[in-house]
């Protein structure tokens, strides 16, 4: 046991890992102190705004790179990495200027829609954030295929702190959102800086090898990435921001404030450990397939770790998360934990397959788990509408929680039948255009 115990830590995924989770766990560990100050500045109304631009970007960004940055990992040869880099940075220029060409013509209907008029001059920056985010998962995705995760975790440090200490500096000064909003983009802008600054340093003399032919070579050649993964992810974050959508426009910004504070706390520290899974798991499996090695085994050991490491904790949170989040944020938060322990059974699942959730890619399945998510974002909406039916958010959001667990759980269903049966060595040329 103590043997294999010392393998598991001596292992090139395990020290991968922990290099992305130490560096980042510093970080987010600032970020919750700095959360206790935030949470005394900031009001409910203000949480909510910064929820209504949060999830307004994360339907956007999806656009950003036409999830081209994918397909980064993928190739053998590093000069198509590279142009894929390319082809993914540039998509993410056009998307945002034609995004700020949306934003001021359809400004005021967006906010009719949101039932919020607080949002409109924010809706502005919209474009700005998502060049950077497009930006910054594009050279994120081109370390993880370099095994740089040292710059990863440096960035992800970089973009958290300077995002905390801005909220709270400007928090100080200025009344309502700003401070929040302002802090995103600042950490935003600082994390791309730190990529281009280290991969200029280190790959500069690999830009001449981006050519316009070859981008749209590569651009039909992954072709399953902006034609399923794209509306995938936009189906996925959609149905995602749907509670903030829906609280905003049928209760009020302050309930839409507190779910957005209690889902914030709850699931940073999953999402930090979570993608660090994901990218390491997703580069190591990438190789995997090149020498057509099964994954099985290594999928139901993580998963059995998983569980035994977050079951525990989860299941203590989801008893006493209203108590915890009071005695750390103060009482006007209690409900934000109400809102939180709702949700904890979803978060959990999310814990468990997100990791995972490159394995479609790797088997040409997009456009299943593209019908997925549209079945759980019908079944998502289809629960907080009875919410708002009933008049009760508890009732609307147990039930969004509940669905997503179902659903999510039969996504993890579906990846373990997939691993079972590896693709034989003449499908390893993978994510090309399918056939008929």
């Amino acid at each position: 046991m103590i043997r294999a115990f010392r393998n598991i830590l001596n292992s090139e995924f395990f020290r991968n890992v922990a290099t992305l989770i130490s560096g980042t766990t510093l970080a987010q560990a600032f970020s919750v102190i700095i959360y206790i100050v935030l949470s005394r500045i900031y009001s409910e109304e203000d949480f909510g705004v910064f929820g209504l631009y949060m999830n307004i970007l994360n339907i956007v960004v999806i656009f950003s790179t036409a999830k081209y940055e994918l397909a980064i990992l993928l190739p053998k040869s590093d000069r198509e990495a590279v142009n894929l880099l390319g082809l993914s940075s540039l998509i993410s220029v056009v998307v945002s200027l034609l995004l700020l060409v949306v934003m001021v013509l359809m400004n005021d209907l967006i906010c009719r829609w949101l039932g919020s008029d607080q949002i409109s001059g924010w809706l502005y920056f919209i474009p700005l954030s998502t060049l950077l985010v497009g930006w910054f998962t594009s050279f994120r995705n081109y370390s993880n295929r370099q095994k740089r995760y040292r710059l990863i975790a440096g960035a992800n440090i970089g973009q958290s702190i300077s995002n905390s200490l801005l909220k709270l500096g400007l928090g100080l000064v200025i009344a309502g959102a700003a401070g929040l909003i302002f802090g995103v983009i600042f950490g935003q802008l600082v994390g791309v800086l730190i990529f281009f600054a280290l991969h200029w340093r280190y790959n500069g003399s690999k830009v001449g090898w981006v050519k316009w032919s070859e981008m749209k070579r590569l651009g039909k050649q992954y072709s399953l990435f902006p034609k399923y993964n794209m509306w995938q992810g936009l189906v996925n974050n959609l149905s995602g921001a749907f509670p903030v959508f829906i609280l905003s426009s049928y209760f009020s910004t302050g309930i839409a404030g507190f779910y957005t504070f209690g889902y914030m706390i709850l699931y940073r520290p999953v999402n930090l450990v979570a993608n660090a899974f994901y990218q390491v798991m997703f580069q190591r499996f990438v190789e995997k397939k090149h020498d057509n090695n099964s994954m099985r085994s290594e999928v139901m050991l993580f998963l059995k770790r998983t569980i035994q490491v977050l079951l525990v904790p989860f299941i203590l949170s989801g008893i006493f998360f209203p108590e915890i989040v009071g005695f750390i944020f103060g009482d006007k938060w209690i409900e934000a934990g109400r809102y939180a322990q709702i949700i904890l059974p979803w978060i959990f699942m999310v814990s468990l397959v997100m990791p995972l959730s490159f394995i479609p890619d790797l088997y040409k399945k997009q456009r299943v788990a593209m019908i997925i998510d549209s079945i759980k974002l019908v079944a998502r909406l289809g629960g907080l509408v009875v919410g708002v039916i009933m008049e009760n958010v508890y009732i609307g959001l147990a039930l969004y929680s509940g669905l997503s667990t179902i659903m999510i759980g039969y996504s993890l269903f579906w990846y373990l039948q997939l691993v079972k049966r590896d693709p034989p060595a003449d499908e390893r040329d993978l994510l090309t255009e399918e056939n008929g």
